[in-house]
C-alpha cells in the first residue's frame, strides 16, 4: 500500500513506474501528454496561464487553454508556449456566434486531451458554469469518463450547488476525478455533503467515497483521500513555506494534471509496457489506476511545495506566484531527472 511508504520511496516509486522515459522513437503527445485547462475569464486570467505553464514545464508535450472570449488575447499574451482557444462565453459577452459551433470546437479539442483541469479562473458566471457542466457531461458520455479531471476553483463551487453534477462525477471510473479544494473549499464541499464525518479526515474519506473521486486538501500538510477509504490516504508534510500567494493552488494543478498524463501513458496506454511488467514483478505497490493517481497528486504536491520553499527562500514576504510557478521545471528534474 502507498499509505505505508516514505517520502523517499513514493517519489523514487514515482520516478520508476509513472514518468515515462523520453526515447526517439515516440511521437509528439505520446510520452509527455496532452493537458488542457478550462477556465480564464474577463476578471481572472493568470489563473489559467499558472496552471497550464506549470503543466508545460514539467514537461507536457502539448498545452490548451478553453477560456472565455475576453481572456484569450490576454493569456496569449503571456507566452506563445501554450493554445488558447477562446471559445467560452459569459451571460453579458454580446457577440453574434452559434454556441453549438463553440461546443463543437471544445469537444473536438476534448477528443484529443489526456487530462483535463476544470475551475482556475473560471469565475460564476452562469453560462460559463454551464460551460463546464458540457464538459463534463461529454467527457463522461463520450469517453467513459477516462478523461481524467482535476477540479479546483470555482470548479468546485459548481459541484456544491449543482446536484446532476455531483450525480455525474459518481459515475466515473474510479480515480479518474481529482478535487483539490483550499480549507474554504473543503468546508464548501463537507456542508455539501449528505453524510457528515466525526472529525476532519474522515470527512474528507467521505467526501471522497461518496463523490468516487481523490481528494487533494491543501494546507500545513496536503491531505490526499482515496475513494477506497482512509487507511489508504497520503500525507504530504514535505517542507513548502508560510508565504501564501494566490495562484500557489493553480500551480498544483498543472503540476497533477502533467503526472496524471505521464501516468496514463504508462498505465492506460502501456507505451512502456516490457518496462511495467519488469518493475511490476518485482514492486506490487501500484495495484490500479487509483494507485496511479494518487501517487501522482502526491508527486504534484511535492513539487509546488518545494516551489514555494525556494520562491520564499529567493524572494521572502517578496514572493508573487511566479517566483515558485517558474522553478517547477527546475524542481522536476532535481526530483527526477
Amino acid at each position: 500500500m502507498l499509505a505505508e511508504l516514505s517520502h523517499k520511496e513514493l517519489i523514487k516509486l514515482a520516478q520508476k513506474r509513472c514518468i515515462p522515459p523520453l526515447l526517439a522513437k515516440f511521437h509528439k503527445g505520446q510520452a509527455g501528454g496532452r493537458v488542457c485547462i478550462v477556465g480564464g475569464c474577463e476578471d481572472y486570467t493568470g489563473a489559467p496561464y499558472f496552471s497550464a505553464n506549470a503543466t508545460a514545464l514539467m514537461g507536457c508535450d502539448l498545452t490548451h487553454v478553453i477560456c472565455e472570449y475576453n481572456a484569450g488575447t490576454v493569456i496569449k499574451s503571456y507566452t506563445p508556449n501554450l493554445m488558447v482557444h477562446p471559445y467560452l462565453r459569459m451571460s453579458n459577452t454580446n457577440l453574434d456566434v452559434n454556441m453549438d459551433d463553440q461546443r463543437g470546437k471544445i469537444n473536438s479539442i476534448l477528443d484529443r486531451i489526456h487530462v483535463v483541469v476544470i475551475g482556475p479562473g473560471l469565475g460564476r458566471d452562469p453560462l460559463m458554469l454551464k460551460s463546464v457542466k458540457d464538459i463534463i457531461k461529454y467527457i463522461l458520455e463520450k469517453h467513459e469518463g477516462k478523461i481524467p479531471l482535476v477540479i479546483d476553483a470555482d470548479g468546485l463551487y459548481l459541484i456544491t450547488q449543482d446536484k446532476e453534477v455531483k450525480e455525474m462525477l459518481k459515475s466515473y471510473p474510479k480515480g479518474r476525478i481529482i478535487l483539490t479544494p483550499n480549507v474554504v473549499e473543503f468546508k464548501r464541499l463537507s456542508d455539501a455533503m449528505d453524510k457528515k464525518g466525526d472529525s476532519h479526515a474522515e470527512m474528507g474519506s467521505l467526501i471522497a467515497q461518496e463523490l468516487n473521486c481523490i481528494v487533494v486538501e491543501k494546507g500545513q500538510s496536503d491531505k490526499i483521500f482515496s475513494p477506497n477509504g482512509g487507511k489508504d490516504t497520503l500525507t504530504n508534510s514535505t517542507e513548502g513555506s508560510n508565504k501564501r500567494v494566490g495562484g500557489q493552488g493553480d500551480t498544483l494543478t498543472g503540476a497533477i494534471s502533467c503526472m496524471l498524463a505521464f501516468s496514463r501513458a504508462m498505465y492506460d496506454f502501456k507505451i512502456c509496457e516490457h518496462k511495467e511488467k519488469e518493475e511490476s514483478s518485482n514492486n506490487e505497490n501500484l495495484r490500479n489506476w487509483i494507485d496511479y493517481a494518487m501517487l501522482s497528486c502526491y508527486v504534484g504536491s511535492t513539487i509546488t511545495r518545494e516551489c514555494s520553499r525556494l520562491g520564499f527562500k529567493a524572494k521572502g514576504r517578496a514572493m508573487q506566484t511566479t517566483d515558485l510557478n517558474d522553478r517547477v521545471g527546475e524542481v522536476f528534474a532535481k526530483l527526477f531527472d
